[in-house]
């Protein structure tokens, strides 16, 4: 009886003793198990940070050829630029190509982080952060040259307000203004969406005038008219010595660091000859383009 009391006792010993030792093995296993998960849970983190560290820059532009087009090579000379300054300073970028409007809403709302080929204009510069200047080239008046009384009376031409007697064509983002403030200086004025339909304008007779970038004009009046280039001309003066810039985004992330990256590295290029050879490379004088 004494002994059968005995083995069963040793026996409930046994068995305790085995759970004992099966729930330690089954907690090591879980605890051998949890820095394997905590490990791969480090690496996938890691891997979002540099993916997210890898995201391309946002660049919209639109169409101003021969320095931006999504129909060409390349997309343009000055796209060209922009893209191999973004890589001197370590930047990786995206170009996509809207309607004007857009892409300068786009830049505004921190949708993009910048647009180019722009002009310096004070309003604008309220909204937006200005790059250094990435290239020169002029603005010219052109009319056609059987305005005879345009061509004999504006030789001497050098600001829209000397042209009262004339029909000025403009569009919207440029230098010289808005419509409102072209009336104001006594000039008449038509107002276009772009320079095509400008160059077109003043095929038909519709405006006397307009002032374009020399290579641009030059440009579409070739592509339009290709039997009529001769028929275009421009006055002697040029209407101005223009600069163009990247508008930069105030509130894009990390805006200001990729301005400074790409205002250093633009004059790395600039000082080693790059930015004159794209433009030789795309066809452009890299001084002052010949014209008509």
């Amino acid at each position: 009886m004494i002994n059968n009391k005995f083995q069963k006792a040793r026996l409930i010993i046994i068995f305790l003793l085995l759970g004992v030792i099966s729930l330690g093995g089954c907690t090591t296993a879980k605890n051998e198990q949890d820095p394997a998960d905590l490990t791969n849970s480090r690496i996938e983190s890691t891997a979002s940070n540099e993916n997210q560290a890898g995201d391309k820059i946002i660049i919209v532009t639109g169409e101003y050829a021969p320095y931006t087009s999504e129909t060409v090579v390349g997309y343009g000379a000055f796209t060209q630029i922009v893209e191999a300054v973004l890589r001197e300073g370590g930047l990786e970028s995206e170009v996509r190509f809207y309607p004007w409007a857009r892409a300068s809403e786009m830049v505004k709302n921190g949708e993009a982080w910048a647009s180019f080929p722009y002009g310096y204009i004070n309003e604008m510069a309220q909204v937006y952060d200005y790059s250094d200047a990435v290239i020169q080239s002029p603005h010219k008046f052109y009319y056609l040259k059987s305005n005879e009384k345009l061509a004999r009376e504006g030789v001497g031409f050098s600001k829209i307000s000397d042209f009262s007697s004339f029909t000025f064509g403009g569009a919207n983002d440029y230098w010289y203004g808005d419509k409102a403030t072209i009336e104001n200086s006594g000039v008449k004025v038509e107002w276009a969406n772009d320079v095509d339909a400008l160059i077109k304008m003043l095929h038909a007779g519709r405006i006397d005038f307009l002032i374009e970038d020399q290579r641009v004009a030059d440009e579409a009046i070739t592509r339009l008219f290709p039997e009529e280039i001769d028929a275009f001309a421009t006055l002697p003066n040029t209407a101005s010595q223009h600069d163009y810039y990247l508008i930069i985004s105030k509130d894009y992330p990390n805006s200001q660091s990729y301005r400074e990256k790409f205002n250093a590295a633009l004059q790395t290029l600039k000082n080693n000859g790059t930015i004159d050879r794209i433009l030789i490379e795309n066809g452009l004088n890299s001084n002052q383009p010949e014209g008509f």
